[in-house]
C-alpha cells in the first residue's frame, strides 16, 4: 500500500499543479481586465498561504505562496499608486467585465484545452466525440469478449444497426442495451474476407468509453485538422456547459449530491487521470475549468456572481452596502461554502475508503 501511495505521488503533484493552474488562470482574467480599465491590483499570488517568494513588476507584487492550491489577485476598493483607480471608483460596465474576466478565462481555457486534444489526438472518454474507429486493434486473452473477437476484426452492424464505420453507432448502442439492463448484444464482425455474426459481452461495470464496455481495444482515429478541431472543441465545451446545467436541474430538483465531488475526490480523480497520460489528465482539467467557470456565476458572495449581485445593487440604489452588512453576507456565504466542503470531503473519504 505504502508502495502505491509513492508510486502515485507525481500524478498527485500534477494534477495538483493543474488544478492550481486552472484557478490561476481565473485570477488572470480579473488580473487583465484590471489592467485594461488601469484598476490598482497590488498583489497576484499563485498559491495560498505565506509568500515563499515575490517580485515586484510595475505595480503589482507577483508572488509564489506556500500552499501549493489555489491563487488570488488584490484588487484595491480606492485609489492607487501612480493616478491607478480603486474598483469602487469605475464605471458599471468596467466593474462587470473585471468580475466576468475570471470566468470568461475559464471557459477559454477550455475551450483551448479541447482543441489541442482534437488536434494532437483526442483520448477517449465519455465525451459525445468518439475517438475510436470500428476496428479492433488488440484482444487480451482475459477478455471478456477473448472468444468472440480477434485483432483486425471490423464490426459492420451491432444490435442489426449498420455502424457505417462510426464507432460512435456502437457505444449508442451499447449504452443503451446496460441501461435495458442487457448483458450481451449482437454484432455482425467482418474477419478477414468473412461475415461472422456473434454476440458480444457487455462489461456494464464500465459503461463510459467503447473500450471498456466491450473490454478490448479500438484502432483509433487520426486527430483532426485545424477547422474540424476548433469546429468539434465548440461542440464539446457546449456540450459540457449542458451537462452542467442539467446537472444543476437535477441537483435543484431530486438528489442533492448525486455526480457532485469535493476537493478530495476531485485531486483523486485527476491524480488517477495523470496516471493514465497527459491529455487524460488535459481533458480532466478543462472539465475542471469549465466547471469552476459556471460555479463562479452562483449568486454567492464569494463567488463572482456574488459580488456582481452586490455591486449591481448598489449602482441602482446608488447607495455603497455598510461594512457590517458586507461582513453579514461574507461570513454568511463563508460559513455555508464551508459546511459544504466538509460534508463533501466526508463524502469523498467514505468513498474512497469503502
Amino acid at each position: 500500500m505504502i508502495t502505491s501511495f509513492l508510486s502515485s505521488i507525481p500524478s498527485i503533484i500534477a494534477s495538483l499543479l493543474g488544478i492550481t493552474a486552472i484557478i490561476v488562470f481565473h485570477e488572470f482574467g480579473h488580473f487583465i481586465f484590471c489592467k485594461l480599465f488601469n484598476v490598482y491590483t497590488p498583489t497576484f499570488s499563485i498559491g495560498m498561504g505565506n509568500i515563499l517568494y515575490s517580485k515586484q513588476i510595475g505595480q503589482t507584487k507577483f508572488c509564489l505562496s506556500a500552499a501549493p492550491i489555489g491563487g488570488y489577485v488584490e484588487i484595491a476598493s480606492e485609489k492607487g499608486i501612480k493616478g491607478t483607480l480603486g474598483f469602487d471608483e469605475i464605471p458599471y460596465y468596467q466593474k462587470f467585465l473585471i468580475i466576468l474576466g475570471g470566468i470568461l478565462c475559464n471557459f477559454l481555457l477550455t475551450y483551448i484545452i479541447f482543441f489541442g486534444l482534437f488536434f494532437t489526438g483526442m483520448p477517449e472518454s465519455g465525451m459525445p466525440y468518439e475517438t475510436n474507429t470500428t476496428s479492433i486493434q488488440q484482444v487480451k486473452p482475459s477478455s471478456i469478449n477473448a472468444i468472440h473477437l480477434q485483432s483486425s476484426d471490423r464490426i459492420l452492424a451491432i444490435n442489426n444497426i449498420d455502424t457505417n464505420q462510426d464507432a460512435s453507432i456502437i457505444k449508442k448502442q451499447l449504452i443503451h442495451a446496460i441501461k435495458s439492463g442487457e448483458k450481451q448484444i449482437l454484432a455482425s464482425i467482418q474477419r478477414n474476407d468473412q461475415q461472422v455474426s456473434t454476440q458480444l459481452n457487455i462489461n456494464t461495470n464500465q459503461p463510459h468509453t467503447l473500450s471498456n464496455m466491450l473490454d478490448t481495444t479500438f484502432e483509433k482515429k487520426r486527430p483532426l485538422g485545424l477547422i474540424a478541431s476548433l469546429q468539434e472543441a465548440y461542440k464539446t465545451t457546449a456540450f459540457c456547459l449542458n451537462a452542467i446545467i442539467q446537472g444543476l436541474k437535477g441537483l435543484l430538483s431530486s438528489q442533492p449530491t448525486k455526480g457532485f465531488v469535493g476537493p478530495i475526490m476531485a485531486v483523486a480523480i485527476s491524480s488517477k487521470s495523470a496516471q493514465k497520460g497527459f491529455s487524460h489528465l488535459l481533458l480532466l482539467l478543462a472539465i475542471i475549468s469549465i466547471n469552476l467557470g459556471f460555479m463562479n456565476l452562483l449568486p454567492l458572495p464569494i463567488f463572482d456572481g456574488g459580488q456582481f449581485v452586490m455591486f449591481t445593487i448598489e449602482s441602482i440604489t446608488r447607495k455603497k452596502l455598510s461594512d457590517r452588512v458586507r461582513n453579514i453576507i461574507g461570513i454568511s456565504s463563508w460559513v455555508f461554502a464551508l459546511t459544504l466542503m466538509i460534508i463533501f470531503s466526508l463524502k469523498d473519504i467514505y468513498a474512497l475508503a469503502f
